[in-house]
């Protein structure tokens, strides 16, 4: 089952209350998803602890999707005013630093590692044999001691790892920054739903569609005004 996280955006509505916020977003991506997700989640889920709250947030305001289980900190959306994109992406660009830099540490002196547009052409982008060269690579194997060193560990992109090899540290960082807050698919506010095309198997190493995607969903959120809201749903298929 794959997961896909899809940043909603809402209008404000006077004296709504969570539940019903909740049941709006839901509503607003089901009309919108051609692929009829199996599952929609929002208070659970992967993505239920996704934004943090602005300091002094009140934590009960029922404009926020929040779980009774995850820090009281963060939330799963709600309106912009109280969501502190700023940090989230800060937060981000921070881990990435650490991760480049210990990486780097780690490796001096190894060999380069080869891009992964050599195993590709070789064996296929899709084909196991080349997942398994790739991350053969002396700096690669380092990296997932590195993750749970940092407290990074999770399931290995290969995406990532191929920025990580191919982009100095200052863009490594910028990359992790724009990527912070948007999701894999945006829902704009007329019903427009972009996808980043990385999850459509169609992006390119370069990343160019996903840089694109990111940038867009980055300026289209900004741009929203304070009052109205943006509500992350997992969308499981």
């Amino acid at each position: 089952m794959t997961s896909r996280h899809v940043l909603v955006c809402l209008p404000p509505r006077a004296a709504e209350s969570a539940y019903a916020l909740a049941a709006r977003a839901l509503c607003a991506v089901e009309e919108a998803d051609d692929d009829d997700s199996a599952s929609y989640l929002i208070s659970e889920g992967r993505y239920a602890s996704h934004f943090p709250l602005v300091a002094g947030a009140p934590v009960d305001d029922p404009r926020l999707v929040r779980s009774a289980t995850e820090d009281p900190g963060r939330c799963a959306g709600g309106v912009l005013s109280l969501l502190d994109l700023a940090a989230l992406r800060d937060q981000r660009a921070a881990q990435a630093a650490d991760l480049y830099d210990a990486w780097a540490h780690a490796t001096e002196g190894m060999p380069p590692a080869q891009p992964w547009a050599m195993f590709a052409e070789q064996w296929g982008s899709h084909s196991p044999r080349a997942h398994i060269a790739f991350r053969e690579q002396p700096r690669l194997k380092a990296l997932a001691k590195i993750q749970g060193g940092l407290g990074q560990a999770g399931p290995r992109q290969r995406r990532g790892e191929v920025a990580l090899i191919s982009l100095d540290r200052a863009g490594f960082i910028a990359r992790a920054r724009r990527r912070a807050v948007p999701g894999h698919i945006l829902l704009e506010l007329d019903g427009t739903w972009t996808a980043d095309p990385a999850d459509l198997n169609s992006d390119d190493d370069a990343e160019t569609g996903s840089t694109a995607y990111h940038d867009h969903a980055n300026a289209y959120i900004d741009a929203l005004p304070a009052d109205f809201l943006v509500v992350g749903i997992d969308c499981r298929r």
